[in-house]
């Protein structure tokens, strides 16, 4: 969550997603809760995969919580791992506006005495962490990323070494290594079966649209749409281009700080801003009514501006960043068939 393009991608089984059959079956056998109660559209998605789940008889389900972790629909499970992925500012509306209250509120998917995960190298956000996996006796395992390297980095794959094995992944982010390990680990703790080669061949062939994705040479699409999302996004490119990149920013209105602006103005060559038709995203003169944005050039609809961020000469990368709305939009200019039934 979001989907980039249907929203039957939130849902699949063995990468297949949900058919449009099974959603409206069970909009159709639940429609009455669904209109007369206060259920929301995400409550209501999260009950229609745990449906969708349940139903199939899956193996392993692997559930990500929408925002935050402790009052979210899917914190009802009970799992056999939960996995805390890199913390940072985002949602602060409603998790809060520290470090600390952000980090207690992803806390909040720990159960008592099941196995928790992370890869967080920030002590402050560990220490929290730490604190509530005693409150709950989980078992923590905490992942030294320092631990692993990259050992090769270019525009369309990394590879990078742990636990002395070497990995492959054929995209760019240099966190999918950290994300890679956390699911490695996973792996090792519960399902001895599969061997590390069963976890290099998996890496070789898996794709996540939207994160680094190179649509054409040298010019990316990413998702990205918090300070450090970007921070990472622009220090990846510049160390593979030995270059700044020139970006392409599509953003949600709720997006703009300090931090994020500082960002825009430091790690890009050049910077265009463009919009899309949707109440989320900063129209035209949200844009140019903001006196740190309104420095850098806008272009009002995405598609000239694409056209244009492509016929700039440049030896460097260029990315187009800052929301999941864009994809179906971006796809549609690139002629990318986005998803052929399966990720």
């Amino acid at each position: 969550s979001p989907h980039l393009v249907r929203f039957n991608e939130r849902i699949r089984i063995n990468g297949s997603p949900i058919s449009d059959e099974e959603i409206i079956n069970f909009v159709n056998q639940h429609k009455k809760i669904i209109k007369e109660t206060s259920i929301t559209f995400f409550e209501t998605t999260t009950a229609l995969a745990f449906f969708y789940f349940a139903k199939n008889n899956v193996d392993i389900a692997i559930i990500e919580t929408g925002l935050g972790g402790r009052l979210d629909s899917t914190n009802v499970i009970y799992p056999i791992q939960t996995i805390i992925t890199e913390i940072d500012y985002d949602h602060t509306h409603i998790l809060g506006e520290s470090i600390d209250l952000i980090t207690s509120e992803k806390c909040g998917i720990f159960k008592k005495g099941v196995p928790a995960l992370t890869a967080n190298s920030n002590n402050e956000v560990i220490e929290i962490i730490e604190q509530h996996a005693k409150d709950k006796n989980c078992d923590l395992k905490k992942i030294d990323i320092n631990q692993s390297k990259i050992i090769k980095h270019n525009s369309n794959s990394l590879v990078f070494l742990y636990d002395n094995n070497e990995f492959h992944l054929p995209q760019a982010g240099s966190y999918q290594k950290d994300n890679a390990i956390l699911a490695i680990e996973t792996c090792r703790k519960h399902f001895n079966e599969i061997k590390i080669s069963d976890i290099q061949f998996a890496f070789k062939n898996w794709t996540w649209p939207g994160r680094m994705q190179l649509m054409e040479n040298d010019f990316f699409y990413d998702v990205a749409h918090n300070a450090s999302a970007v921070g990472k996004l622009t220090k990846d490119l510049s160390n593979i281009y030995n270059a700044k990149p020139i970006g392409l920013l599509v953003l949600k209105n709720d997006k703009i700080t300090d931090r994020f602006l500082t960002l825009l103005e430091n790690n890009f060559e050049k910077l265009i801003i463009s919009t899309i038709d949707s109440k989320d995203i900063l129209q035209e003169e949200d844009i140019l009514s903001n006196t740190k944005l309104k420095k850098f050039k806008f272009v009002n609809t995405l598609d000239d501006a694409l056209q244009e961020v492509r016929l700039i000469q440049y030896n460097g990368p260029k990315v187009v960043f800052g929301s999941h709305y864009i994809a179906s939009e971006l796809y549609k200019f690139f002629d990318f068939s986005f998803d052929n039934g399966t990720i």
